[in-house]
């Protein structure tokens, strides 16, 4: 997914009655608590406001056992905030749900209810003194007129620390305190003696090209009389001159296919005869080639080929497999990872459309209606995939059937056309009828 969309659609529709409000205050406060800083400011507001219209119409117990079931899970501080503001026992489990780094507490602490600096204070958590000030009740009441929306986090401070000598509680805190102080040492440190890396210049050749290029596209060369390249232009030289054009590759090393041999011999001009050539990583591989004889003016004596290689385009490569076997298995994994939920997502659907555990208003339904087809849209998309990674692979079985030749046509056409509107091409198609 490119962005969370979870909270506006569960801030769709009216507000709900009932027990359908208890589920959606349940639902907007999962949502912002486990990630805040993942969802949109106007949609964090229009949760907050939803969560305040939705307050009176929520039972005390259905309030509580929602915030209870956050778990460990509540990590964003103004819903901290938000909740430490209600009735005591929701306090008290706001934070005893509450996942908050020792920074963003302290920033937090000011805001917080007197109740919730009180449980902060007796689990440890130092107050600076300029917190303590912030919390008075005086400083609280001049920032209650300011904003009424709920607050969000100002810059963040760092939580004071008292010396070793004047500590006193429990050991255990006191041991998380000190590998705290330690881990924050050794970022520290790391920062200061990091080594700067430099940049290496590069290496250049007699024509003053680097021997570092990302990719070879072309070869430009020359050959003698007995089919050796001698001349070629571009690095690297030492993978290709001395790679004869004249006898066939034999087993994994360089050299041309059949017809590119029976040309060379019979001193005709050759149009992308298959090379292969070997060595370094920027030139090994298939390569096209195309040359021409030259013939001596003055003695007419043959002289060799000039000609350029080329990398196949796709068409012409399309018999050799382009995934690897341990992409391919990753691919195939991962879209039967992907397939499950889906499965699952379909399901819930139907059965929300359904209503086959219970009534849903109108409103549900048509969002699981929705849901239902974009998981089934991106489910025959994932086959398709699949499809086409056993094809690559050669693992699709082979099967025999009859269909039409018009409508196969038809749909050829159109996938033809996606494609090549996608790449900035014209094709025209025409087809003789009847089709036979």
């Amino acid at each position: 997914m490119r962005f969370d969309d979870r909270l506006t659609t569960v801030l769709k529709g009216s507000l709900p009655e009932g027990p359908g409000a208890a589920t959606q205050w349940r639902q907007v406060i999962d949502l912002l608590a486990q990630k805040p800083r993942d969802l949109g400011n106007q949609d964090v507001q229009a949760g907050f406001a939803r969560l305040h219209d939705l307050h009176d119409r929520v039972s005390e117990q259905d309030r509580l056992a929602a915030v209870q079931s956050l778990n460990g899970r509540l990590r964003s501080a103004p819903l901290l905030v938000y909740l430490t503001a209600d009735t005591d026992t929701i306090c008290d489990a706001a934070m005893a749900a509450a996942d908050l780094t020792p920074e963003i507490c302290a920033d937090a602490f000011p805001r917080l209810s007197p109740r919730a600096q009180q449980r902060l204070q007796s689990k440890g958590f130092v107050v600076a003194d300029d917190q303590q000030d912030e919390s008075t009740p005086q400083s609280r009441k001049g920032q209650a007129g300011q904003d009424a929306s709920p607050p969000g986090l100002s810059s963040v401070k760092q939580p004071a620390m008292d010396s070793p000598a004047d500590r006193s509680g429990d050991p255990a805190e006191h041991l998380a305190e000190s590998q705290i102080r330690a881990l924050v040492e050794k970022i520290a440190d790391f920062k200061k003696n990091r080594p700067v890396e430099t940049l290496r210049p590069p290496m250049n050749d007699g024509d003053n090209k680097s021997f570092f290029v990302k990719s070879l596209e072309t070869i430009r060369f020359e050959t003698d009389q007995s089919g050796t390249i001698t001349w070629t232009e571009g690095p690297p030289k030492g993978a290709i001159v001395g790679v004869t054009i004249a006898q066939p590759a034999f087993d994994e090393g360089p050299g041309p296919d059949a017809y590119g041999a029976a040309a060379f011999r019979q001193r005709m001009p050759m149009e992308n005869a298959r090379m292969r050539l070997c060595g370094a990583a920027i030139v090994a591989g298939n390569w096209r080639m195309s040359a021409i004889p030259c013939f001596s003016e003055e003695t007419g004596r043959f002289e060799g080929y000039r000609g350029i290689m080329r990398r196949p385009n796709m068409a012409e490569d399309a018999g050799h497999s382009g995934i690897d076997v341990e992409r391919r298995e990753q691919l195939q994994q991962l879209i039967h990872e992907l397939r499950t939920p889906l499965n699952a997502v379909i399901g819930f659907s139907e059965i929300i459309e359904q209503q086959l555990f219970g009534p849903a208003s109108y409103e549900y339904r048509s969002l699981a209606h929705n849901i239902m087809d974009e998981a089934r849209r991106l489910l025959a998309g994932f086959e398709d995939l699949d499809i086409a990674v056993k094809v690559d692979s050669g693992q699709l079985p082979e099967s025999t059937g009859i269909t039409k030749v018009d409508w196969l046509f038809g749909r050829m056409t159109q996938r033809l056309q996606g494609l090549t509107q996608s790449k900035l091409v014209d094709l025209n198609i025409s087809k003789a009828e009847p089709v036979r």
